[in-house]
């Protein structure tokens, strides 16, 4: 393949890459560029169809159970030495969705609701590309999941263990705040520990 039609084919997957959701541009660049230098023909030329190319044969859709690596993630990944698998063993993405398959069977409410603050802000680097907790969604997810203390919630924001793992004060009503380097070890590890408990 010379220069030129290098050039051209690099446009092209440029041109694909930025039709698909944002969450998966990457991933689908990297893959549509591997297949040209690798020389695989493409599958159908769309220039030569007489039809537009219908959204779904425009949008590759990404397996069930595999994340979609973000910049926030690949260097949560390196950071933390969490392997990409392990990712796939507690988390199943589907569309914009975002489903545990491994969730914490924490002993009491403060831990269940400081595991859950962490995977949330990892949903949310998924889906936002933001390592962020929102409180309310905590509150939310705690109520679903059962480890809801109404007497004690707002204040276990409050406590050491949880304001070292944030770049703020988690407030009950108040705006999302962003994971610290402690906060995304912690997360870290809770997501090797979910990971082995699926093996």
């Amino acid at each position: 393949m010379d220069f030129k039609q290098l050039k051209s084919g690099i446009k092209e997957v440029s041109d694909i890459a930025s039709s698909v959701p944002e969450q998966f541009r990457d991933k689908c660049f990297e893959t549509l560029l591997n297949a040209l230098l690798a020389g695989d023909p493409p599958a159908k030329d769309h220039a030569e169809s007489k039809q537009p190319p219908k959204d779904e044969e425009r949008r590759p859709k990404p397996p069930l159970s595999s994340v979609s690596l973000n910049a926030q993630l690949r260097v949560f990944l390196r950071k933390t030495k969490v392997a990409e698998e392990a990712l796939d063993k507690i988390i199943l993405v589907e569309g914009d969705e975002v489903h545990f398959i491994q969730t914490p069977k924490s002993k009491n409410n403060t831990q269940g609701q400081l595991d859950w603050s962490l995977l949330l802000a990892l949903k949310n680097a998924i889906l936002k590309n933001s390592f962020e907790t929102d409180p309310e969604e905590v509150r939310s997810k705690c109520i679903d999941v059962g480890f809801y203390d109404k007497a004690n919630f707002a204040a276990n924001f409050k406590r050491e263990k949880f304001k070292k793992l944030f770049k703020g004060t988690l407030a009950a009503q108040g705006k999302a705040v962003a994971l610290s380097l402690d906060g995304q070890e912690a997360l870290g590890e809770l997501v090797r520990s979910l990971a082995g408990e699926a093996q």
